[in-house]
């Protein structure tokens, strides 16, 4: 499972498209994340020496606060799909939760998520701080299941006033370093 987030959050809105793409020497991974309205739908795409994961997740925007805890708080169904190399393909359907929230500040902003899926036990965390001149942003997240753990560092570099970042980091536990872009509307 890997989720994540971008520059150019700016104030939490409705509607709003993530879409991120990383490299690493024996890893690459896409998510893609739509939000409309009171609806989200998201996707992800893992592959990994020995196998390859795929998830799909369908949310409603329970709650959406301007104070508090969490600015948005989601849930939904989830199916996921793994296949490991040598195996049949397992295939699971689960219930997702996600809460996030997005502060606004001088220097640019702070963004946080916590996420929860049924499927596997999965959890991820993530925490962003953005500086909107250079326009850097640096995250730090952990995720796990009950087949995965990661902790990862990244930072990343807005490219011009539109939505597209160039993305680099390291995975502490794989031990490897990784490239990427992202595209967030948000």
């Amino acid at each position: 499972m890997i989720c994540a987030v971008s520059l150019g959050c700016g104030s939490a809105r409705a509607d709003g498209t993530f879409a991120q793409f990383d490299l690493g020497d024996d890893t690459g991974s896409a998510v893609l994340s739509v939000e409309r309205d009171l609806l989200t739908f998201g996707a992800t795409y893992n592959a990994y020496d020995g196998g390859q994961s795929f998830g799909v997740s369908a949310m409603y925007r329970l709650a959406a606060t301007s104070q508090g805890a969490a600015t948005n708080l989601k849930l939904g169904p989830s199916f996921g799909v793994v296949d490991e190399d040598g195996e049949d393909a397992e295939t699971q359907a689960g219930l997702r939760m996600v809460a996030d929230r997005y502060v606004p500040m001088e220097f640019g902003g702070l963004y946080f998520q916590a996420e929860v899926n049924s499927i596997d036990r999965a959890w991820f965390l993530l925490g962003q701080v953005t500086l909107a001149e250079p326009q850097l942003a640096f995250e730090l997240s952990r995720g796990g299941s009950e087949s995965y753990s990661e902790t990862t560092l990244a930072v990343s570099r807005r490219l011009g006033d539109g939505p597209v970042s160039l993305r680099a980091g390291y995975r502490f536990e794989d031990e490897s370093v990784f490239a990427g872009i992202s595209i967030n509307t948000f």
